[in-house]
């Protein structure tokens, strides 16, 4: 009882990190309304920086204090603060002081170089992005961009210019039957002043430089500059927009290009190839193997029983029935990732439909509003999903080896494997973790704090691994019904097993290598072409432009689906193959690497997208897109391969079992 007290305690914690907010914030004139500052970072690095802990910016102070986050937006490098910005709702202030900063040389360099890498700041009020304002050029509609930049360059003279005064406008709607408003727009527009002065709508005034002051020896001085920051702000009601559609700005630009026209582009090309690959299966499922099996079904096979037997048997796949019972190569290892890919793909496709239905008929959606709770709902749905994960492990661990699935293995050995198959995703956060330290070193605010490093450990000793072992006993201890006929020989004859081979010449080393490449090469191809429109969309969105959103999640959906479906579609193909024309019966790691084979095209599209596209130069923020898009094709490659080696399993059992053994 005291262990499931602290199951469930533990699995709370990351739900309870953020506020659900499942209702609008009604306000009322002169309520204050708090203005929370987040992050810096910047479309030419991977390392944003917290707001709050800049030394060229105003210090927390009036008592602000930071924001209880999840542990989603953690990992996104959310750092949120309250702060010293007073609002009430409603008052209009035309220029206010916020502090006057006195800056050191090196605060002075460090903000110059921060807008030379082009960082944005982004803030937020009620759920809402501070944003800059643009106008589209198609449809000359306003639409906004997350954020604003932290200043500007002067192209002539290199000369960085700090943007210490912003002017905020804040757009309401009132609430229908009820003296009550809700804020449905957040706009910042900033700018250079030299002096404390807020210019309001002049245009007459001086920009404020970052110019370094040196001694006589060449070094920064120790004199201080003094950097005054202001602000104004302007409550307007607009009732054009309502709570429901608050977020419709920040996706017009999205919406209105060509971006929907390629989606739909990429749909029907999709359809076609699944198509084709589905007239395939439908040839050799009906017209080549319909056939076989009703002959055989005819004439009985009779099950080769030496090794001169098995070498007068022919080509045609029920011959090999005898030899499908080996158990195959690095068993352990294999189901290993199989368990890992069912996770992954529990997780992946729980939360791409959590996501789709969030935001059927508005996109002002809890995910929006919440966007660190997407990663906190992943990261609780893979460690509950141990118990499938571990469930089907135990299962193939036994028919892989030939045991009987109704002959329970000890507790000491249940406990072992039951660890063994939940353990993947926690190799996965000790890669991160390691990454973590680099991230530390540039005090970036994308490094975990300790205490969260801490919890994520607990969750996974606590919660991952019990919910591996439950599932292990579950599946250990549940009885199976083989009084009937089996639907496959390998239940009723035992594995083979497979002795020691000679060691492998080089030439045989190099062949099994030009094996794997061309499985990969060819049958991961296609898959690619599905997700290739949708993967492009989504680096955009998180590495290229941050100040964008994806929200394409019902192509997004319909991607996964045809994803699996090709998938399923291709092992059958190969499995076929390898068992009709190359006589090989070993159908199992072949069948993982046709599913895996898109994680490799995902890895090398990575790459071409890190040199053809980013600009990204530093070595750490290079080194976290690389694990981090490792991290994700292996993700997408054992989520895959688990697809590829049940459907085979499937299939040859459906293939097998429909021979009659003499």
């Amino acid at each position: 009882m005291t262990s499931l007290i602290v199951l469930l305690y533990f699995l709370v914690i990351p739900i309870q990190c953020f506020n659900l907010g499942l209702s609008p914030a009604a306000y009322k004139h002169g309520d204050k309304v708090d203005l929370l500052v987040n992050r810096i970072e910047s479309d030419k690095t991977q390392l944003p920086f917290a707001y709050h802990s800049l030394s060229f910016v105003c210090p927390p102070m009036n008592g602000a204090k930071p924001v209880r986050t999840s542990l989603g937006a953690l990992f996104k490098g959310d750092r949120i603060w309250s702060s010293a910005y007073d609002l009430r709702f409603g008052h209009d202030v035309s220029c206010n002081r916020l502090c006057d900063l006195r800056a050191t040389q090196n605060g002075v360099k460090r903000a110059s170089d921060l807008i030379k890498d082009g960082y944005v700041v982004h803030w937020s009020i009620d759920g809402l992005p501070g944003a800059t304002t643009f106008e589209s050029t198609n449809h000359r509609n306003k639409y906004y961009a997350a954020g604003y930049p932290l200043g500007f360059v002067n192209p002539d003279d290199g000369i960085s210019y700090l943007y210490n005064h912003v002017m905020l406008v804040i757009r309401y709607h009132r609430v229908r039957g009820t003296a009550t408003y809700n804020i449905v727009g957040f706009e910042v527009y900033p700018k250079s002043v030299i002096n404390e002065q807020c210019p309001g709508s002049s245009k007459d005034y001086t920009n404020f430089p970052l110019v370094n002051i040196f001694d006589e020896n060449g070094k920064f001085s120790s004199e201080r500059t003094n950097i005054p920051y202001t602000y104004s702000v302007y409550w307007r009601e607009d009732n054009t927009i309502d709570y429901n559609s608050r977020w419709e700005l920040y996706y017009e630009n999205e919406a209105n290009g060509a971006h929907s026209h390629i989606h739909w582009l990429s749909f029907i090309n999709s359809m076609i190839l699944i198509f084709l690959a589905s007239l395939i299966v439908m040839i050799v499922l009906i017209k080549v193997l319909k056939k076989d099996i009703q002959n055989t079904t005819s004439s009985p096979v009779a099950l080769p029983t030496t090794s001169t037997d098995l070498g007068n048997t022919g080509g045609s796949w029920k011959n090999l029935i005898n030899e499908i019972n080996h158990v195959p190569r690095a068993e352990l290892f294999l189901t290993t990732l199989v368990t890992a890919g069912i996770q992954f793909l529990i997780a992946g496709i729980g939360v791409i439909v959590a996501l789709m239905l969030n935001s059927i008929g508005s996109k002002n959606t809890f995910f929006n509003t919440h966007q660190g709770a997407l990663l906190s709902i992943s990261i609780v749905i893979i460690i509950a999903s141990g118990l499938v994960s571990s469930y089907v492990g135990i299962l193939l661990h036994k028919y892989f080896r030939g045991d009987s699935l109704n002959q329970p293995y000890r507790n000491f050995q249940i406990l072992k494997l039951g660890i063994l198959y939940t353990s993947t995703p926690a190799l996965l956060w000790v890669v991160m973790f390691i990454l973590n330290v680099f991230v530390w070193a540039k005090e970036s605010s994308a490094a975990l704090p300790f205490e969260t490093i801490i919890l994520l450990f607990a969750l996974f000793v606590l919660i991952q691994w019990p919910c591996g072992v439950i599932g292990a006993r579950i599946a250990n201890n549940q009885k199976f019904d083989i009084k009937s006929p089996p639907q496959s020989p390998m239940l009723e004859k035992p594995y083979q097993a497979i002795t020691l081979l000679p060691r492998k010449s080089a030439s045989k080393i190099i062949n099994i290598f030009t094996s794997y490449l061309k499985t990969v090469v060819v049958y991961g191809l296609i898959p690619f072409g599905i997700v290739y429109v949708e993967l492009s969309f989504i680096l955009t969105s998180v590495f290229l432009e941050k100040t964008t959103f994806y929200y394409m999640y019902g192509f997004l959906f319909i991607t996964v689906v045809m994803l699996v479906v090709l998938v399923i579609e291709s092992t059958i193909i190969a499995v076929y193959v390898s068992l009709a024309v190359y006589n090989d019966p070993h159908w199992t790691w072949l069948s993982f690497q046709v599913g895996s084979s898109l994680g490799w095209y995902v890895f090398g599209y990575a790459i071409y997208y890190y040199v053809r596209v980013l600009n990204v130069e530093e070595f750490v923020s290079g080194l976290l897109y690389f694990v981090h898009m490792a991290i994700v094709s292996v993700i997408i490659g054992v989520s895959c391969g688990a697809i590829g080696v049940l459907t085979g399993l499937a299939f040859v059992r459906k293939i097998y079992g429909a021979i009659k053994v003499d």
